[in-house]
């Protein structure tokens, strides 16, 4: 009975946005890169990932991506037995427009707003699950909106800043034992909150090496939404009853530092390193309008992610052709005491490849496709659910990117 009271006065508290709801940059090239462009932005969707790199293109340019996402996890105890996630292929889309003129004497300036799928993701257990009453099924979307500008006042030197919106819905669902039958609790939020981006751009004189970094700022998403629980007996109903609940959803601190060097015309090489400052997430926070609270302890680490990225070109077969490889090392596993089947989340590696193809000297397709292989988790302590899981995600994305200077002014790019 003291697993249905815990569940029962804990409101079904099982979801968390941590590393593995963060999704990879849609944008088809920059998956292919491994996400390691950020000091190589070329098109609209910089406004997401760099605003620094609006300043520079001259005209009008519409870059949109399509994500197909599917993650693989297969949970065992030795004890238990066995399961895997049913499978489910999301399709998180982004978009951006931009606009950038040259002012004369090295300067420039670009404007851009772009949206995307910065998290979430779809965890459905089988029907009777061994872990039902932990998790049943976890739906979760936060969207990023970003409206930026940037200005370069000299020509080796762009800033730029964005106004970032997040807005996120998840709904969750597991069952409850009242012993003689299982019934349905499902919890629906949704909600959002504002914060601020930056960037800044430098291209080193005489050597063809660019240097960057960008900057997210944190935010605290005010979600409220509806509890609601199916087949609760009688006798049960004055303590598990439908009734509003509120939730702060973490969005971390996000810092890239990237570099891009030019072997020759031809061959470029990239390097990113990213922080996520997910010590912002030590808990879930469920407060219920009955006037109760209750508290989860997440207690995340931090992430450290390392990104290589290599785009080649042949100058002489098929030169609209651009082939594109990465890899990324990503550390940021989460303790083992507080792991979750709604998010198994550990260190990964994920290489990538895909390429693009210039049809027109304005429009461009780009392919991309990375395989994640996250690390075995396994549980540990008296609270978490026992098992070892074991993921793999596959992401695969293609992107149109267009850009004209028909309502350029036509000065000269420095660049």
């Amino acid at each position: 009975m003291r697993k249905l009271i815990i569940v029962a006065t804990t409101l079904v508290p099982s979801v968390a946005l941590a590393g593995g709801y963060a999704i990879p940059n849609e944008d088809a090239r920059d998956l292919a890169l491994g996400q390691a462009a950020v000091a190589d932005q070329t098109d609209a969707g910089a406004v997401i990932l760099n605003p620094a790199a609006l300043a520079g293109p001259e005209g009008l340019g519409l870059s949109g991506s399509l994500e197909l996402l599917r993650n693989d996890t297969d949970w065992s105890d030795p004890s238990l037995g066995n399961s895997s996630l049913v499978a489910k292929t999301n399709t998180p889309p982004a978009g951006a427009i931009s606009f950038g003129q040259h002012l004369g004497n090295g300067m420039a300036y670009g404007v851009g707003v772009g949206m995307s799928v910065a998290g979430g993701g779809s965890l459905i257990w089988p029907n009777g699950w061994q872990g039902q009453d932990y998790i049943q099924s976890v739906e979760q979307k936060v969207y990023l909106i970003g409206a930026g500008a940037a200005f370069q006042p000299l020509p080796y030197v762009k800033v730029g800043a964005t106004f970032l919106r997040y807005q996120a819905e998840e709904e969750l669902h597991q069952e409850l034992n009242y012993l003689d039958h299982e019934g349905d609790a499902g919890l629906a939020l949704s909600g959002g909150a504002s914060t601020f981006g930056v960037g800044i751009e430098v291209r080193v004189p005489q050597i063809p090496l660019t240097l960057a970094a960008s900057y997210k700022h944190s935010a605290n998403l005010g979600l409220a939404g509806h509890a609601h629980f199916e087949g609760v007996p009688a006798q049960l109903s004055p303590m598990i009853h439908d009734q509003s609940v509120t939730e702060a959803l973490k969005i971390p601190n996000v810092l890239d530092l990237g570099a891009a060097y030019a072997i020759d015309r031809h061959l470029k090489v990239m390097f990113d390193y990213t922080f996520e400052r997910w010590t912002v997430y030590p808990e879930d926070r469920f407060v219920g309008s009955d006037g109760f609270t209750v508290v989860v302890p997440r207690d995340y680490h931090n992430a450290h992610i390392f990104r290589f990225g290599v785009e080649w070109a042949h100058p002489r077969f098929l030169p609209a052709l651009t082939l594109r490889a990465g890899i990324i090392r990503s550390l940021s596993n989460q303790p083992t005491e507080t792991v979750s089947p709604s998010l198994t989340d550990g260190n990964s590696t994920a290489p990538s490849i895909g390429l693009g193809f210039d049809f027109l000297r304005s429009l461009r397709l780009d392919v991309g496709y990375q395989h994640a292989f996250f690390d075995d988790v396994t549980a540990s302590g008296t609270e978490a659910l026992p098992g070892t899981y074991k993921t793999h995600v596959d992401i695969f994305s293609i992107g149109l990117n267009w850009r004209t200077d028909l309502l350029g002014c036509h000065h000269h790019d420095p660049q």
